[in-house]
């Protein structure tokens, strides 16, 4: 008999490690581990140190290990076409970002180096550094990572002389299933573009105290152009953040603007058979 109960302890034990593992291979898709590449430089016009410069910063998240090695590759070259552009999409991580810099600094020096010398020439002494001093900086991570959902953010700063630096932050959603960018058509269902203009709308009336769509103008939204639905946003445990960067929807004073709506307000255009809507409501 004793026998017997020490057997069964050890079946149930066994079964649950079994089943705790499965439950894990589940939970996390690809077993991804991700890591950053940080580069920081700078370069003169024409190599010399009494001369203007740009500055660069990178601080790039790739995925650095993956139980699934076409998926590790895929989602980094994803990456890397988001924030360095097509060009660079397949190379190595480390490769892309030095390819990246270089290019950023050999483009600057063709650029500017020209117009340097021929308004020295002009004027007869040196330009105004301000308008040949460039700064640009991209700074990425991953915002979320669960069952087969990856979020990624990407920021980008710049400044090419005058008055301001304009940046911007776009999201990239990734089924982890198919290896796709998730889109609002996989997210929502039917003629969805009205209704959910009005609930974007509503929201923002909410979040900034307008009580009306024309008291919301006055403040300046919707004012550079419509407020519509945007394929920028990130998916949460609690629903979709709609995104819209420096003079998308608002002046460039007013900043990004940053639409939250739940799962329960977006119930009735909401594909509750997609299953990372699924994953994320459980």
């Amino acid at each position: 008999m004793k026998r017997q109960f020490v057997i069964t302890i050890f079946i149930l034990l066994t079964s649950s490690i079994f089943f705790y593992g499965c439950q894990q291979d589940r939970k996390l898709a690809g077993h991804l581990k991700y890591d950053n590449i940080i580069l920081e430089e700078s370069q003169h016009l024409f190599a010399e140190e009494n001369k203007p410069q740009a500055k660069l910063r990178i601080n790039f998240s790739f995925i650095k290990e993956s139980s699934d090695e076409k998926m590790k590759d895929s989602i980094n070259h994803m990456l890397q076409g988001l924030v360095f552009g097509n060009k660079f999409a397949t190379q190595d991580p480390q490769q892309a970002v030095r390819l990246y810099a270089n290019n950023y600094f050999s483009n600057y020096r063709k650029d500017l180096e020209p117009m340097y010398r021929d308004e020295s020439a002009d004027i007869g002494g040196e330009p105004n550094d301000i308008w040949y001093s460039y700064e640009h900086e991209t700074e990425t991570k991953v915002e979320y990572y669960d069952k087969h959902l990856l979020t990624y953010r990407f920021y980008l700063e710049e400044f090419t002389g005058g008055a301001h630096p304009v940046y911007f932050t776009n999201f990239l959603n990734i089924d982890l299933r198919t290896l796709k960018q998730i889109e609002l058509n996989d997210l929502l269902i039917g003629e969805y573009d009205e209704e959910l203009t009005e609930m974007l709308i509503t929201q923002l009336m909410e979040d900034t105290g307008a009580s009306t769509k024309e008291e919301l103008e006055e403040l300046g939204y919707g004012t550079t152009a419509d407020i519509i639905p945007t394929e920028n946003f990130k998916l949460t445990p609690g629903g979709i953040s709609f995104l819209y960067n420096i003079y998308e929807i608002a002046p460039y004073v007013i900043g990004p603007v940053e639409i939250d709506l739940s799962f329960r307000q977006l119930e009735p255009i909401l594909n509750t058979e997609y299953m990372i809507v699924k994953e994320l409501k459980n």
